[in-house]
């Protein structure tokens, strides 16, 4: 992993929290009902598109650079070829069946009827998706992290204004029709056909973006008369399905647990209002938050990743163990703090993010946010495992934490909504204890849990009830807004200035993770060595 594909990738992660971001400010327009019948078709989506085009980009990135750098241009153009050939037919199945079935799909399986037209609508997203896919792989494959990586911004960007767009103009529509037929839902059901409106022309966007760069490129300069060729067209599909089966698998497991736990509340909840206003606050609150902050919190390991690598290339692996160790230090270091933050300011939260919901979305900040610990962590040893080569102990671990979430979510159904929250807790804690077992065990780290465990977490839980008590003091008189502000900035000063007191980094591990040079500066302001 060079600094190029660590950049591409910090993108892609903060690409992903600003989609999360951006959906939980549009989630909002749309109300409970809005955000359920909207996931629906989102997990229909992401279910689908795990088996038609997960992992594909990279996988197809590999493979081309592996062809370029043996000189085998014409097996390149080739395998560009036949994986567009092959995506493009496989989006094309895939958005078909998509809108075919979208009412067995959201009447069948789930029991929300107004989810149907929001999942047609969805299904071109798909096709458009396999080929962004394909283009992404091409650059990844000729060594150019800079055109995924700007796509990556780019498709948050689209999304959120074509959605504020799009979601209003349907929105209005939905209002009219819903006023003449009598039906209440339709607003929401139109806001959400907006948005799933605007994934679409956001994806659209990316393909004629990467398109124009592609074809203004020197990519096609290798063309079929240069190198020499001997892969025939269903060798090259076979390598690329090979090469991309594990993670697309592990990739579906992941997304699986969502889809299911949708299925079995819709099963246990007779009146669909209550459906939506518990999962509403699940999906379009409690969920949605902890994903965005997990992945903005994931990037600070892709760099440390990358120094892993480089030293074990070394043989260097007393300082690989060092580093591994540091990022493992500075995940939970951030994670702490933030899943500590989210639970003690969770009314503030609540009131700013769903104000409708502010009772049913409270438990779940409280007791659920602990998962963006283990989420982190989880994606840590995770991303190591998989650049090392280890993915079948990946999809194992991702494999069991499924099962430990049907488990509990089966066993607290009664809890409605929370019995997602639970499950979600104990298969995420199951996955980051199995894929670090694994992890460790790989390079034989040591942990040490004083300094990487209990001093942030004893540092966090003092600054948690320091944000716990600004908030009781100031909440009265400001908006919630600035209520949590006002506690970030004290609490998380507090949180850094006791962890640099304690001495809980020390100078092997500052030179080797993100913003290590900050934490230096500030033990010499405080005169710390």
């Amino acid at each position: 992993m060079n600094r190029a594909e660590v950049r591409r990738r910090q993108a892609g992660m903060i690409s992903n929290g600003l989609m999360l971001a951006a959906m939980l400010i549009l989630g909002q327009q749309t109300g409970n009902n809005g955000i359920t019948y909207l996931m629906t078709a989102a997990l229909a989506y992401a279910l689908l598109w795990t088996i038609v085009g997960g992992n594909l980009s990279d996988t197809l990135g590999r493979l081309l650079r592996s062809r370029k750098n043996k000189g085998q241009y014409k097996n390149a153009w080739k395998m560009r070829r036949s994986a567009m050939i092959l995506q493009s037919a496989l989006g094309l199945a895939g958005s078909a069946g998509l809108f075919v079935f979208s009412k067995s799909i959201a009447e069948g399986l789930f029991g929300l009827r107004c989810s149907t037209f929001i999942v047609a609508v969805l299904s071109p997203a798909v096709f458009l998706r396999a080929v962004s896919s394909v283009l992404m792989g091409c650059f990844q494959g000729e060594g150019s992290e800079l055109p995924t990586a700007a796509a990556g911004i780019l498709r948050p960007i689209f999304f959120f204004g074509f959605g504020i767009l799009f979601s209003g103009i349907m929105g209005d529509y939905g209002e009219k029709v819903g006023r003449l037929l009598q039906q209440e839902n339709f607003e929401a059901m139109y806001k959400g056909a907006g948005i799933a409106i605007a994934v679409s022309l956001a994806e659209l966007l990316v393909v004629l973006f990467l398109a124009l760069i592609y074809r203004a490129g020197e990519m096609r300069k290798n063309g079929r008369q240069e190198g020499y060729g001997t892969e025939s067209g269903f060798e090259c599909v076979r390598h690329l399905c090979a090469g991309r089966w594990q993670q697309a698998v592990t990739g579906f497991l992941g997304v699986l647990p969502l889809g299911l736990g949708l299925f079995f509340l819709s099963r246990r909840t007779e009146e669909e209002a209550a459906l939506t206003l518990g999962y509403g606050a699940y999906a379009g609150g409690y969920l949605v938050l902890c994903a965005a902050v997990a992945s903005l919190i994931a990037v600070s390991a892709l760099p440390v990743m990358a120094k892993i690598f480089s030293s074990l290339r070394k043989s260097e692996h007393r300082f690989a163990r060092t580093v591994f160790q540091g990022g493992m230090h500075i995940c939970l270091v951030h994670s702490a703090f933030a899943a500590v933050f989210v639970a003690v300011m969770g009314q503030q939260i609540g009131e700013l993010l769903c104000p409708e919901s502010v009772e049913a979305v409270l438990p779940m900040l409280r007791a659920g946010s602990c998962v963006i610990a283990f989420a982190v962590l989880a994606y840590y040893f995770a991303r190591f495992l998989q650049t090392a080569g280890k993915k079948q102990l990946v999809m194992l671990a991702v494999g069991a934490g499924d099962a430990l979430f049907f488990v509990v979510v089966l066993a607290t159904g009664k809890a409605g909504a929370l019995s997602l929250v639970y499950g979600g807790i104990t298969g995420t804690f199951l996955l980051c204890i199995m894929l670090g077992v694994f992890a460790c065990g790989q390079l034989r780290v040591r942990i040490d849990w004083m300094r990487a465990v209990a001093v942030p977490a004893g540092a966090a839980l003092v600054s948690g009830l320091l944000c716990m008590l600004i908030g009781k003091l100031i909440a009265p008189h400001m908006h919630a807004s600035v209520t949590l502000l006002v506690a970030f900035v004290i609490g998380g000063a507090a949180y850094w200035a006791a962890l640099t007191v304690l001495r809980n980094f020390d100078d092997q591990e500052l030179d080797v993770i993100p913003g290590g040079k900050l934490i230096d500066g500030l033990r010499q302001m405080l005169h710390i060595y």
